[in-house]
């Protein structure tokens, strides 16, 4: 057999670290003489898809650290985020941002700077990743950059924000995409912007020709429920077409009537949830909650009742006391 050159040990060893078989691939990786940024990268990149965040980090702290003339590419850095952010941590991610602004990886491509703006946001520093935003120039921002801020907003619970945002980011003439809406959707729903969520939820719809799908359906239902606007939640459940029937947006429902004490509403929706799923021990906890809540104590029996006679398990409850 020919003796295996660079090219060939790359191939050997990021082919078994995309499959998953990081164990062989650290193997090969380990007793190669030379490497260069292709074969750390490809290490990296399947520590990090195999959950191994902690391993993805640490190799690539070594390459960096190293003197033998490797340098990282922006392939690494975009294999190690992921991995960073998992691991929580914000000093790692602030150490790759100043490696990357070193080496001008994000002045020459935009998808390094995107991804800083979502690790930094995982990694529970929102003022760095609207710092990373507002660096990029307004030439060089695509949808995706608008989207990540966005996203960042929302799930750091700054709703009006996130709103704020999308309309300047209207202004400039950026068409949204549906990834785009459901970043709004749910910073509406989770800041209580019933109203605005709404809008958006139209403008997607009828100006942007943008079909929801079942996580647009999920943001508004739980929108409408958490404002206690029930009937309205309900009437968008049953707009969701049945080939997208989901036993979670009935649940989130199911949980609203129980905090609500609606009873009749939460009899219906635990008829819908039996349909898709009829094992599950807390769809039948909630609806005793919901009798018992009302003072409906024996239908609250009977409900417990036919779960044992279901033979439903009630799955055990924790305590971290």
């Amino acid at each position: 057999m020919p003796e295996r050159n660079l090219v060939t040990w790359n191939v050997l060893v990021t082919g078994l670290a995309k499959m998953g078989e990081v164990e062989v691939a650290r193997e090969f990786f380990d007793v190669m003489v030379v490497r260069n940024v292709v074969t750390w990268s490809g290490m990296i990149d399947g520590y990090t898809r195999k959950g191994r965040y902690k391993e993805a980090v640490a190799l690539f702290k070594s390459v960096v650290g190293r003197s033998d003339g490797v340098k990282v590419s922006e392939i690494t850095v975009l294999a190690v985020f992921p991995a960073i952010w998992n691991v929580g941590g914000l000093e790692m991610c602030e150490c790759v941002h100043g490696y990357g602004e070193k080496n001008g990886f994000y002045v020459r491509d935009i998808r390094v700077t995107n991804a800083l703006i979502d690790v930094y946001s995982r990694c529970g520093s929102v003022e760095s990743a609207l710092r990373v935003f507002e660096f990029i120039g307004s030439d060089v921002r695509n949808l995706v950059s608008w989207t990540s801020i966005i996203s960042v907003f929302a799930m750091h619970g700054m709703a009006m924000e996130a709103v704020n945002c999308f309309r300047r980011m209207e202004e400039v003439g950026m068409r949204p995409n549906r990834v785009t809406y459901l970043s709004i959707l749910s910073a509406c729903s989770h800041g209580g912007l019933v109203e605005e969520g709404l809008v958006f939820y139209r403008k997607m719809v009828n100006e942007s020709g943008i079909a929801p799908d079942i996580k647009h359906y999920g943001c508004l239902v739980d929108m409408l429920a958490r404002a206690g606007r029930l009937e309205e939640a309900e009437k968008m459940a049953l707009e969701i077409p049945k080939d997208m029937a989901n036993v979670i947006i009935w649940r989130t429902l199911l949980g609203a009537c129980s905090y609500h004490n609606n009873v009749e509403m939460g009899k219906r929706i635990t008829s819908r949830i039996f349909e898709l799923e009829r094992r599950y021990s807390g769809d039948y906890v909630l609806l005793s909650n919901i009798f018992s809540g009302a003072g409906d104590f024996a239908d609250s029996e009977n409900i417990r009742r036919k779960m044992d006679q279901m033979d439903v398990c009630k799955l055990p409850g924790r305590s971290s006391v």
